[in-house]
């Protein structure tokens, strides 16, 4: 069994995709849009999917007409081995969003940080 996050961006998953793909190193498998099935949409994300090391990300711009909210019970959490990556990791994720808990080595020995992207994903990035 497999979790795969389902990350949807209304109007935005295209400009999403793309960083989370330069930044994690990433292939997009597939992008299907809307086409033809809701006019006025057509440029619109229906899915897509990124792949990196072993991980997997699915998104959506959403159903036209319906809003994505978003809140703050859910958290993406990448788990690295090297330091010197989960710092790139963490200032790509932090640039133009909030970092809510720096980067830094924490009592249970682990380089731990906390930050909302520019997109407004929670993510926890843990280096062992």
């Amino acid at each position: 069994m497999k979790v795969i996050p389902y990350l949807n961006f209304e109007g935005r998953t295209e400009e999403v995709i793309n960083t989370y793909r330069d930044i994690f190193n990433g292939n997009i498998e597939s992008l299907m849009r809307f086409g033809d099935r809701f006019p006025g949409n057509e440029d619109r994300i229906m899915h897509a999917t990124l792949s990196f090391s072993g991980n997997n990300l699915m998104f959506s711009d959403g159903k036209p007409g319906d809003a994505v909210n978003y809140g703050n019970g859910l958290h993406l959490c990448i788990s690295l081995s090297d330091e010197a990556e989960a710092t790139r990791v963490f200032n790509t994720l932090s640039d133009g969003g909030k970092v809510t808990m720096p980067l830094e080595k924490q009592f249970w020995g682990a380089l731990y940080g906390q930050v909302i992207d520019r997109f407004g994903v929670s993510w926890m990035i843990n280096c062992q």
